[in-house]
């Protein structure tokens, strides 16, 4: 005999136990993959596939949860998957990834920057550069998933980038973290 309220674990469903466990298997691959691409700057695909998973996952936690809660009250097993999305997200959304990629990535980046030879296609830490040039009087690495469209630029002690007042096609510098500033090509004219 069952008492109201007491939690039946010897009647959930093997089948629900292990769509709620595959759900949350899925969300937390898709919350570690926005983590390192977002730390890594690795490309756009992998936003893409982190995004579709857990669209994948919502949805089916959104069949499975008031099941778990109304029949079975497998309350801790339903709350799993929204608190690792939540923990995920709050993750980026404060830039954690950003700058634990930055602090593992900024010494090898400032010794590349040194002698700024061109290159396509290289790591630097635990930053992935689509390419490193000399422009502006000072080392760029573009790093953005639109290659040519903006990235991280470093500029030696005592100078600063130029400003190109707005121009169309000309990179925006803002300061990131000390000799090191982050760029973006303005794609149109100003009127």
């Amino acid at each position: 005999m069952t008492t109201v309220g007491t939690r039946t674990t010897d009647l959930v469903p093997r089948r629900w136990s292990m769509a709620m466990r595959i759900t949350t298997g899925a969300a937390m691959v898709a919350i570690v993959v926005v983590l390192v691409v977002d730390a890594t700057h690795i490309n756009l695909l992998g936003w893409v596939a982190a995004v579709l998973t857990l669209l994948a996952s919502g949805l089916s936690w959104m069949i499975l949860a008031p099941i778990g809660c109304a029949r079975y009250r497998e309350y801790r097993a339903v709350i799993a998957a929204p608190v690792v999305v939540i923990i995920g997200v709050g993750l980026v959304w404060f830039g954690v990834p950003e700058k634990i990629g930055w602090w593992m990535s900024a010494s090898a980046m400032t010794e590349a920057a040194h002698s700024c030879r061109e290159s396509e296609g290289e790591w630097f830490g635990v930053i992935r550069t689509s390419g490193v040039r000399f422009d502006d009087g000072g080392c760029q690495f573009t790093i953005d998933d639109m290659a040519i469209l903006g990235g991280l630029a470093y500029f030696p002690p005592g100078t600063q980038p130029p400003d190109h007042g707005g121009r169309g096609y000309q990179p925006v510098y803002t300061p990131y973290d000390g000799n090191w500033y982050r760029f973006a090509v303005t794609m149109h004219d100003h009127p």
